[in-house]
């Protein structure tokens, strides 16, 4: 073993002295790759070896032969010598190994990928085999096979053949039997079979498929898949009357109906006897269509299924609302009229009262945001549209009712809703009453009060002036739940006056670093920057500043006082 090892490590040696020769890698390089390839092959040789010590050498090698030809293109040394054969050989050699030890299925596909990346067909073809003897059980291996079969080897009828006893071990694996269709029409292409033997094979498959399958989904699947292919349009049919037979209570039937009818290929459906006058639909047409579908599916669907079916149809045509190249009337009415229909039958969600508000019209858009919020009494978007909508219409006294309701229903998730009522009242009222509607809105949920705390703050020393604004601040600091931004708006106030009051200001910086020093660097670093570019007429402000970073280090989380002096230096020192 010890003799075997080292004829191994010989050869790689001089592979590796290839590869510094063609000059694709530097000296260390080389010696890196050599320990490396060491390492492995020491693994694979112990006493006690694992599949994965294989694995992670492959993984190794293929990374290695993919960094190769990767340095041949930017060095442009196209002149191949027999580095990557090697490499491509250990590689063999190595899953040959690995699989005298285990039969895993997915090493056993892992080596035939290989194989037939490399061109390795006899290889290719065993593995494929092995496969199918061991695991034919799995689905998988049979897609592998009849793949490698038909594209690679170019034996569709081989391919063919295995169908049969896949699908007998495999009843119920649509890949399967969608792999089969795919091949049947393939080798109608390519005139291995007639139009009318495949017709009359892939017939038998779908039968095969109601027999074996019940699972309307996967009939969708089918059509999609045949669509293309007129030629199975008496096929596409015998699905389609399956599924609005056995499933016409399924939405998602009636949708891929629709959507079919959308695309004009209902249409071919009946006509698969084309006449030379027949005339495609235009795109209204198409539409019409498609839209009479989803409202026969609404007819005959349950009142269970029909919720689901009207957010499918919905969706739809809030989607098609988008495209505005044909029929942009038909759509819209369409539209309308769904909407009013849905309603009516308590079917809307809430995205579709979203949507229906932004496209009424102004007259009607507050009426049905009402019925909006009324159905969706928790929706802040309906109640943002709904308050936004009462807005243009005017009238303070419902402006306001309609804001009180929506921070009944909201609560904590009123903070949109403050924010424009504020907004609004900004430009309507006078300032005592915006100084009213601050002093209830920081009395809020902290979800609310800590946005709109800072912007009182602001609001105030805008309108009131500052020894108004510290009166409300000094009541404001000391209530819980604590702001940090409150702090922050104060200080930026207190820093933009033209005669600096150091005393107040500094007051901020102190109750900033009280309430929220223990985890917050920045309030430290704000505080002493406050002396280092603000209060430079205090008699000792390096005393100051020495004291505050010792009373950070103090009370800041130990994990935090590396980033705090790191920050502090950049200060001191800048």
């Amino acid at each position: 073993m010890a003799d075997f090892t080292q004829k191994r490590l010989d050869s790689i040696m001089e592979e590796v002295e290839d590869m510094r020769r063609t000059k694709l890698f530097t000296p260390d390089e080389t010696r890196v790759v050599f320990k490396k390839r060491k390492e492995f092959e020491q693994k694979i040789h112990s006493v006690l070896i694992d599949v994965k010590s294989y694995e992670e050498y492959i993984i190794y090698e293929k990374s290695l032969l993919k960094d190769i030809g990767l340095r041949r293109k930017k060095h442009k040394i196209f002149e191949k010598n027999n580095i990557e054969y090697k490499i491509i050989k250990r590689i063999k050699t190595l899953y040959e190994l690995a699989l005298q030890r285990t039969n895993d299925v997915s090493l056993i596909l892992a080596f035939f990928k290989f194989c037939k990346r490399v061109n390795y067909v006899h290889d290719a073809s065993d593995a494929i085999a092995r496969l199918v003897q061991l695991h034919a059980d799995d689905p998988k291996v049979w897609q592998a096979a009849t793949n490698w079969h038909a594209y690679d080897r170019k034996d569709i009828n081989a391919a063919l053949a295995m169908f049969p006893k896949a699908l007998e071990i495999h009843k119920d694996s649509q890949m399967l039997y969608k792999e089969r269709i795919t091949l049947e029409i393939h080798s109608m292409v390519h005139n291995i079979k007639s139009k009318d033997e495949c017709i009359t094979s892939i017939r038998e498959v779908v039968d095969t498929i109601f027999t074996n399958i019940n699972d309307p989904n996967f009939y969708i699947e089918l059509i999609v898949q045949l669509e293309e292919h007129q030629f199975t349009l008496a096929i596409q049919d015998v699905i389609i009357n399956k599924m609005t037979g056995d499933y016409y209570n399924n939405e998602n039937i009636w949708h891929a109906l629709a959507q079919r009818e959308r695309r004009g290929i209902y249409q071919l459906v009946k006509l698969a006897n084309p006449e030379p006058a027949t005339k495609s639909r235009t795109p209204k047409a198409k539409l019409e269509a498609c839209f009479a579908k989803y409202l026969e599916g609404l007819s005959k669907v349950s009142q269970v299924t029909k919720p689901k079916l009207w957010a499918l149809y919905l969706d739809f045509l809030i989607d098609l609302q988008q495209d505005t190249a044909s029929a942009n009337v038909l759509k819209q009415s369409t539209l309308k009229a769904a909407l009013h229909s849905a309603y009516s039958e308590d079917c809307l969600l809430e995205r579709h009262y979203i949507a229906w508000v932004t496209f009424a019209q102004d007259e009607d858009a507050l009426e049905i945001a009402e019925k909006g919020t009324d159905a969706f009494p928790h929706s802040v978007e309906l109640w943002e549209l709904r308050l936004c909508k009462q807005i243009l219409k005017g009238d303070t006294g419902k402006v306001n009712l309609v804001f009180k309701l929506s921070i009944i229903n909201l609560k904590e998730k009123s903070l949109p809703l403050w924010q424009k009522i504020i907004s609004y009242h900004l430009i309507m009222s006078h300032d005592d009453y915006i100084h009213l509607i601050y002093r209830d809105a920081v009395k809020q949920a902290k979800e609310i009060s800590d946005d709109l705390k800072p912007k009182y703050i602001e609001w105030l020393a805008l309108a009131k002036g500052m020894k108004v604004t510290r009166d409300v601040y000094n009541e404001l600091a000391i209530q819980e739940p604590y702001c940090k931004d409150l702090h922050a708006m104060m200080s930026k106030m207190e820093s933009v006056q033209l005669k600096y009051n150091f005393k107040a200001w500094e007051k901020v910086h102190e109750r900033a670093c009280e309430q929220f020093g223990a985890e917050d660097v920045d309030v430290w670093i704000d505080y002493i920057v406050f002396y280092t570019d603000y209060y430079k007429v205090h008699e000792n402000p390096a005393e100051r500043i020495q004291w505050i970073h010792s009373e950070a280090e103090k009370k800041l989380h130990k994990s935090l006082i590396l980033d705090f002096n790191r920050k502090y230096a950049k200060i001191t020192n800048g």
